[in-house]
């Protein structure tokens, strides 16, 4: 999950800025915008890493992990 907020986000974000180029927008515009989806995505982050029955909800479910 940390790693897809990676390639999302300035500096390194190859998928946004590749997405920028494609639409043939400003990266301003885009950043106006994509702020508040910043926010949410790290808020889940930080649920997911400190709250670990989070993220092992599923594999517990099938059985791949005890």
């Amino acid at each position: 999950f940390n790693l897809c907020i990676g390639n999302i986000t300035p500096p390194v974000g190859n998928t946004l800025f590749v997405g920028v180029k494609v639409a043939k927008l400003k990266m301003e515009d885009v950043m106006k915008e994509m702020v508040k989806y910043y926010a949410v995505i790290i808020a889940v982050l930080l649920l997911v890493v400190y709250i670990p029955e989070l993220s092992t909800a599923l594999p517990k479910l099938m059985g791949l992990i005890k």
